[in-house]
């Protein structure tokens, strides 16, 4: 393309396009201003201006954004379809739109859109979220030439819109790990050590960790302690607090098919009960599937990615359990992928996405999906409906199964108190059970909605709840001095801002206990839980201590777990589902 003042060329790189620009219009290479810096990591497009002018007004308009470029990149496959890479870059606001746009194999290609950058900041962008340019020169890649490529160049105020062909040999073979049998070594600390050998399954970085910014996150790496001492097989995480997750503890390994068949093993029974339709199939470290978490929500399976150790697994896996529930499920059900990272990149990232299947013929509302758990019904939203938004929950906390079933056996005829109450499982299983009043608190108003619409799907007895939008804390304050329940569910966030108060269960979970338990009736019942993995001591010691300050004595105490399909693994705290008492006030 050429005009007057601009010439734009499809060439492999600049100093070829100068040469053609320059022969096709019969003048000299240097009577052509090159509008982008020389930079042999891009191919593709290239601009020229024909006075200095004219070069300073384009340069002007990309700084402005007046400029849009379109940048193809060959990655392996990202967690994420599309989204908003969002970091400063030298000092600036800048951004990158992402997109894949085709797939071949392990890999696929990127169209990326900087905003108030150019090449530089994409690589930047890119390096930031873990993905390696396929032939990239630096160490995130495999050796050979960078391969970004100037796609499409738009300039409106010159009348410029300018789309480059796919050179030849663009799609690389996959980055070679080395030679077969051999895996990069992960040097780790004595204390990593001993970590590992109590039983705690993640690498976590100090001084001594080296360096993972080379490897790609899912790279199988031998952990060896600086004296050579060998500390297992591990799968690289990242370059964050957690630099990798054990995958095996010797030579051996279990093949991820192995690890599905053996995880489904354990919940034989839950999947033959026909009035579960909601549970948890594969737990993460403790179903040896570290940084993945698939439920069954109804026909559907939602997959939960909190760690990118498992990318290059979690295919096999998904389509196991798919194999080996076929007579379940069908071949083909609809699977969605959420992903919810602790450390996630910067930016606004489609963390949602249908992975296979359709979602035709289910009875979605809203968004929701009905699922069935021993005769209750309750909505449950895969999160399909805001796929930007990735929550690690679907509304309904599988883990609290057997909780819900034992308030439901406890309700008959007594008052009960929700606290938190969410989306109201606790509520519908008291209501269910003959409860004579349900209060249930929460600060959410959505929430509440929700809860409603769940006890609707049930049928249960409106006349008999009551929702109240309020600070749970504050809630507590205004009762009336001698009002009291026969049972209380005391569910806390770890960590939640109510309007201008912030809340956390570190600070003030004691006294919500002492509260809960002067509002106890003698012979009344708390259950009484905890998601903060850091809170050293036992919840048990905690509520006596709330006991002993309040002057209520208890009858007993005793533990209330997750359910079966939420194992715990010992020595990993952090992968515990919650920490659970049941509580009784002496009559």
């Amino acid at each position: 393309m050429r005009s007057d003042e601009w010439l734009v060329a499809d060439e492999p790189n600049a100093a070829a396009a100068a040469e053609t620009v320059a022969a096709a219009a019969g003048e000299a290479v240097d009577a052509f201003h090159p509008c982008f810096e020389e930079d042999p990591g891009v191919v593709g497009l290239a601009l020229f201006a024909r006075s200095p002018a004219a070069r300073e007004r384009f340069a002007a308009a990309l700084r402005s954004g007046a400029v849009q470029l379109e940048y193809r990149a060959i990655t392996p496959m990202p967690l994420w379809d599309d989204g908003w890479l969002e970091a400063p870059y030298r000092g600036k606001a800048a951004e990158t739109r992402f997109e894949r746009v085709a797939t071949v194999g392990a890999c696929c290609e990127l169209a990326l859109k900087p905003r108030g950058a150019g090449a530089d900041a994409v690589r930047f962008h890119l390096a930031g979220a873990g993905l390696a340019i396929l032939g990239d020169a630096t160490p995130r890649g495999s050796a050979g030439p960078m391969r970004l490529r100037l796609a499409r160049l738009t300039y409106p105020a010159a009348a410029i819109d300018a789309r480059g062909s796919e050179p030849a040999g663009w799609w690389p073979a996959p980055p070679v790990r080395g030679a077969e049998g051999v895996r990069p070594v992960l040097r780790v600390s004595r204390a990593t050590l001993r970590a590992l050998e109590r039983g705690h399954p993640w690498v976590l970085r100090d001084a001594e960790t080296s360096d993972t910014a080379g490897l790609q996150p899912g790279a199988l790496v031998d952990l060896r302690g600086r004296d050579g001492r060998g500390g297992g097989v591990a799968r690289v995480e990242g370059t964050g607090r957690v630099a990798a997750r054990l995958w095996s503890t010797g030579e051996r390994m279990a093949s991820v098919e192995k690890r599905v068949a053996t995880a489904l093993a354990k919940r034989r029974e839950l999947l033959a009960d026909d009035r579960i339709e909601a549970l948890r199939l594969i737990h993460g470290e403790a179903d040896a599937l570290p940084g993945l978490a698939i439920d069954r929500l109804g026909p559907l399976l939602r997959v939960l990615v909190t760690g990118r150790a498992c990318e290059p697994v979690l295919d096999r896996a998904v389509h196991a359990v798919v194999y080996q529930l076929a007579d379940r499920l069908g071949g083909d059900p609809p699977v969605v992928r959420v992903v919810h990272l602790s450390e996630p990149p910067p930016g606004r990232l489609r963390a949602v996405a249908l992975l296979r299947g359709t979602t035709q013929g289910l009875s979605l509302r809203d968004g929701r999906l009905r699922v069935t758990e021993a005769n209750l019904d309750f909505w449950v939203d895969p999160g399909l409906a805001d796929p930007y938004r990735g929550r690690p929950g679907s509304g309904l906390f599988l883990d609290q199964r057997d909780n819900r079933a034992r308030v439901r056996l406890a309700a008959a005829g007594g008052r009960w108190l929700n606290l938190f109450c969410h989306t109201g499982g606790f509520s519908a299983a008291a209501l269910a059970g003959g409860a004579r009043e349900v209060i249930s608190v929460d600060l959410s108003a959505p929430y509440l909605a929700w809860l409603d619409a769940n006890l609707d799907l049930n049928g249960l007895d409106r006349e008999r709840h009551r929702g109240v939008r309020m600070d749970v804390r504050r809630y507590l304050e205004r009762l009336p001095p001698h009002e009291e329940f026969n049972g209380i569910v005391l569910d806390p966030p770890t960590a939640a801002r109510a309007g201008r108060r912030f809340w956390s269960v570190r600070r003030e979970g004691g006294a919500l206990l002492e509260a809960c338990l002067r509002r106890l009736r003698p012979g009344g019942t708390l259950l009484a839980c905890r998601n903060d993995h850091a809170l050293g001591s036992p919840l048990r010691e905690h509520v006596a201590e709330a006991a002993d300050t309040a002057g209520i004595p208890l009858e007993g105490v005793e533990e209330a777990p997750p359910a079966p399909d939420f194992p715990r693994l010992p020595g990993f705290p952090e992968g515990d589902a919650f920490a659970g008492v049941w509580v009784t006030r002496r009559g």
